[in-house]
């Protein structure tokens, strides 16, 4: 998969939105960087804008009493789990591409539209 962000990801809360799109931006940026240095600084802003990003989300949530919260934060660390390995592998020297590629693959095609899509279903459900 090509890391690329679609408009088609969009759910429609501006913020989100907004931030969806900059992790997309930072992982191709970390797949096109080619010295050790610029990997790691990038992937340390992925990593820092993610979990700023879930606590939005989660405070978002929070706000409205979402009935999924629970399972959405399961979501989340799971993915951070993910980012986490993805991250430590980058400290080391080691940049598992593909495995980075499967990440924002699974963030694109299952999270977003579907984790994440239910709770904008649940704040805008004539939407």
């Amino acid at each position: 998969m090509s890391i690329e962000w679609k408009d088609s990801y969009k759910l429609g809360d501006a913020k989100l939105d907004a931030q969806h799109q900059h992790l997309f931006d930072l992982a191709r940026k970390i797949l096109a960087a080619d010295d050790v240095a610029t990997v790691k600084g990038l992937a340390l802003a992925l990593y820092k804008h993610t979990r700023i990003h879930f606590e939005d989300e989660e405070g978002l949530m929070r706000q409205h009493g979402y009935p999924g919260l629970e399972a959405h934060i399961e979501s989340h660390y799971r993915l951070l789990g993910r980012l986490n390995t993805l991250s430590q592998d980058i400290g080391k020297g080691k940049l598992d591409k593909p495995a980075l590629d499967a990440l924002m693959a699974d963030w694109a095609m299952f999270h977003i539209p579907l984790d994440d899509a239910r709770f904008e279903t649940f704040l805008n459900p004539a939407a």
